[in-house]
C-alpha cells in the first residue's frame, strides 16, 4: 500500500513449460483499488450464502475473473503488446486482499462524508424478507457486508461535489433525504445479492432511522 491509497500488487507463479518463477505485477491508483476491494467483497459474500455467479473485474490493464465452476481465479495482465496469465486460489485471494480492505474501509470512513454515511447505513435496518431467508445471525453478517460495500460506493459518489448525494449531506434542510437515498441503495445493493424487493416499504422495524 502506498500512502495516496493505491497500491503496488504482484503474483508470482509457475507457468507450465517453462522454467524459473514468473510475476505479474501492477500498480494501481486508490479509485482502481477500490474496484478490486468491491470484486473481492462481492465474490465473499456471494460465496458465504450459496449464491456465487462469473464476476470479472478490469482495471488499469489487470483483468481478474471468477467462474463458480473453477476453484482459481483468472489473472491476466496486458501491458503494450505484452499478456501474462496466472490463477489463484480464490482463498488466497481472499486472505491477501483482507488487509487492503481494511485500509479502503478506514479511508471511506474517513472521507469528507464517510462519518455521516456510516452513521445512516447503521441506521437501516435489514430488509423483512431477508430476515425470512436467513438465520438472525447470517442477516446479520450479510448486512454487515452489504453495508461496508455501500459504503465504498457511496463514498465514492459523495467524494464528486456536483453530485446530488453530496448536496444532499452538505444542507441541513436535505438531510431527510440523504437519509432515504442511502436506504434506496442499500436496500437495490440487497437485492442485487438476494432475492428481495427493494422497496423502501419492505424495511423491517421501521423505516431507517
Amino acid at each position: 500500500m502506498r500512502e495516496d491509497g493505491g497500491a503496488w500488487l504482484a503474483l508470482s507463479y509457475k507457468h507450465a513449460g517453462r522454467s524459473g518463477i514468473q510475476r505479474i505485477s501492477c500498480d494501481l491508483q486508490h479509485a482502481d483499488l477500490v474496484q478490486l476491494v468491491l470484486f473481492a467483497e462481492a465474490l465473499s459474500l456471494r460465496k458465504r450464502f450459496g449464491h456465487p455467479v462469473s464476476a470479472r473485474v478490469s482495471t488499469q490493464g489487470l483483468e481478474i475473473s471468477y467462474d463458480p465452476a473453477q476453484r482459481d481465479l483468472h489473472v491476466v495482465r496486458q501491458a503494450g503488446y505484452s499478456k501474462q496469465s496466472a490463477c489463484i486460489p480464490v482463498a488466497a485471494f481472499d486472505a491477501e486482499m483482507a488487509g487492503i480492505t481494511d485500509i479502503c474501509f478506514a479511508r471511506a470512513e474517513g472521507s469528507k462524508h464517510g462519518p455521516a454515511l456510516k452513521r445512516l447505513l447503521a441506521e437501516c435496518a435489514a430488509p423483512a424478507e431477508l430476515l425470512e431467508r436467513l438465520a438472525e445471525d447470517e442477516a446479520d453478517l450479510a448486512m454487515h457486508q452489504l453495508r461496508e460495500i455501500a459504503l465504498l460506493l457511496l463514498t465514492q459518489e459523495a467524494d464528486t461535489r456536483s453530485s446530488a448525494l453530496a448536496r444532499k449531506l452538505r444542507a441541513k434542510k436535505s438531510q431527510e433525504q440523504a437519509r432515504e437515498a442511502v436506504v434506496r441503495f442499500l436496500l437495490a445493493l440487497a437485492a442485487e445479492f438476494f432475492p428481495i424487493s427493494a422497496e423502501p416499504e419492505q424495511v423491517s422495524h421501521g423505516h431507517c432511522g
